[in-house]
């Protein structure tokens, strides 16, 4: 019993890179997440963008401090089913680096964005992928490399019922204006 357990543990943790989305030459990998299992028209949904910043760099927040970083952006293509309501950006942790004389804000590690999204009342039934893109510039504490966006699909089902919420562990700390009324 030990061995399959062990077995399954293994292969679980060999298949969870796949679930991210990483092009070569970046230094980031996504994964996005919905917080429903499936989503009805006209219903209000999260989406979280789970990003991986490797080891040794970190890449600016949404809003630096220095107006010459380039800021971590997130865009979501226009869909005829989906309607962007609001993006979230978590506050970055304040550092120095030896490239800038000025205190900057930046994302190391592990960073979730999140996004409001609403299904629109005549959406069909049935698994849409809403393509994304995550703009950023990595940079190590001596140096930085050219912008770069990487690109990867938010996938959203849509049944006439709905279903039920899940991962509150990753939803529950998104934060948004319209939580705030």
């Amino acid at each position: 019993m030990r061995k399959i357990i062990a077995m399954s543990l293994a292969a679980a943790f060999m298949l969870a890179p796949a679930l991210f989305a990483q092009d070569e030459g970046h230094v980031i990998a996504v994964q996005s997440l919905i917080s429903r299992e499936a989503v009805a028209p006209g219903e209000t949904f999260k989406a979280a963008v789970i990003v991986r910043v490797q080891a040794g760099y970190h890449i600016n927040d949404n809003a630096p401090l220095d107006e010459f970083m380039i800021p971590t952006t997130l865009v979501l293509d226009d869909h005829p089913d989906f309607e962007v309501i609001e993006t979230s950006f978590p506050k970055g942790r304040r550092a120095r680096f030896s490239y800038s004389e000025a205190e900057l804000v930046v994302y190391e590690g592990e960073v979730v964005l999140g996004v409001l999204l609403r299904a629109k009342e005549g959406a069909a039934p049935g698994v849409k992928s809403l393509k994304a893109s995550i703009g950023y510039q990595a940079c190590d504490d001596v140096s930085c490399l050219p912008p770069k966006e990487l690109a990867f699909a938010i996938s959203v089902p849509v049944a006439a019922a709905g279903g039920a919420a899940v991962r509150p562990e990753v939803f529950d700390k998104l934060r948004f204006r319209s939580d705030r009324k």
